[in-house]
């Protein structure tokens, strides 16, 4: 199973480490802001997208997770 987190400040997050805790692998992040795809990208280990059309494209996921 695929999740697209939308908006990685706080509360999206707390959704990719709820995701990790529970072991799914296929977890990705998109946000606008740089900085917070750079944090999550590096903290989380997840691959990040700043263009939402580029993000869902390539992962096509099966969950979109909105945290905004």
């Amino acid at each position: 199973m695929k999740f697209l987190v939308v908006g990685l400040g706080s509360m999206g997050k707390r959704r990719i480490r709820c995701l990790k805790k529970l072991n799914f692998k296929n977890v990705y992040g998109f946000d606008l802001n740089k900085k917070r795809n750079l944090e999550a990208k590096t903290k989380y280990k997840i691959k990040t997208f700043s263009n939402f059309k580029e993000a869902y494209n390539k992962v096509k996921p099966d969950v979109l997770i909105i945290s905004t």
